[in-house]
């Protein structure tokens, strides 16, 4: 195996663990059928490139200058700033654990839910469709990620910082190998962490779990950056997203709020991806467009969160 991925699989492995041990102490009080996650955590462990490459397969050019371009509209390189911010304090190591250990995150959550009158159906199906319309969604505006882009050596600073830059005569779409993951947009990772995060707030709205779970998504958020595999304008993706696919799963029963949570959460996220592909060079018309345009996609997530949170309480 290469040795890259025996962490990342050994975590997954954990998570698998964690939810036949916490399933083997409830056997008595829930259905068997809620011991399948564990094999779906061992799947996604040793088949997860196969399986996000079938889903998500795209042609050989992608759109990562778009991407950058966009992030560049920020007024730095938030990728570069957070390598070297996390380079210069030792803090790599850390987040590179924090980013491989997905499934025992998703896994320790769904753990959690055991026990708990329709919570386990609710969770998993929250995690799953994620996964399957987030891959989907990377056909809309393939990207790889500025690691893959700029090269190691760009990325890294073995390179001068001059070979992130671009311009608008630039942005065109560009020919990256075929084995580089076309998994941009949205940041599934920081998706999920999002809605790891949500279900703890769920679960546990006066535990520790969910403050963990905040730490956890921050660093996650951190290391998608850091490691040069996500734009910023991925993460801000990211919201919208899983708020779309969280007021899908709701427990409580339709009305308008929730269709109009759900259908503005998705058009958000379509507008946001629709200003990348289409009309990048708008972002560039005052750096307070981008911060504003990201605030109110990332507000509004937790903003309606927070609403359709205290409607599922009733």
């Amino acid at each position: 195996m290469n040795p890259l991925l025996i962490r990342p699989t050994l975590l997954g492995l954990a998570g698998a663990s964690i939810i036949a041990v916490r399933w083997f102490q409830l056997r008595r009080n829930v259905p068997t059928w809620t011991l399948a996650p564990a094999v779906l955590c061992v799947v996604y462990v040793f088949f997860r490139a196969w399986i996000f490459g079938r889903l998500s397969a795209g042609s050989s050019h992608t759109f990562d200058l778009y991407t950058l371009y966009a992030d560049l509209s920020f007024g730095f390189n938030p990728s570069l700033w957070c390598n070297r911010w996390v380079e210069r304090f030792g803090l790599y190591p850390m987040v590179s654990v924090v980013y491989e250990s997905l499934v025992l995150a998703i896994a320790a959550t769904y753990a959690l839910s055991l026990g708990r009158r329709g919570q386990p159906a609710r969770v998993l199906a929250v995690m799953v469709l994620a996964g399957i319309a987030g891959a989907q969604a990377y056909r809309l505006l393939p990207a790889c990620g500025p690691v893959y882009l700029l090269g190691s050596e760009c990325f890294l600073g073995e390179e001068p910082a001059s070979c992130a830059t671009v311009v608008a005569a630039d942005v065109r779409p560009v020919p990256l190998d075929l084995s580089f993951p076309r998994n941009a947009m949205p940041s599934l990772h920081v998706g999920w962490a999002l809605l790891v995060y949500w279900v703890c707030c769920d679960l546990c709205r006066a535990s520790r779990w969910r403050w963990l779970a905040l730490l956890y998504l921050v660093v996650t958020a951190l290391a998608t950056l850091a490691g040069g595999e996500h734009y910023l304008v991925d993460l801000v993706a990211a919201f919208p997203f899983s708020l779309a696919i969280w007021a899908l799963c709701c427990p409580f029963v339709w009305s308008p709020q929730r269709v109009l949570t759900i259908v503005g959460s998705f058009l958000g996220f379509l507008l946001w991806v629709g200003i990348i592909r289409f009309f990048p060079g708008l972002l560039w018309s005052s750096v307070i467009l981008p911060w504003l345009l990201s605030a109110l996609l990332v507000g509004g997530a937790i903003y309606a969160f927070g609403r359709i949170s205290k409607l599922s309480a009733v």
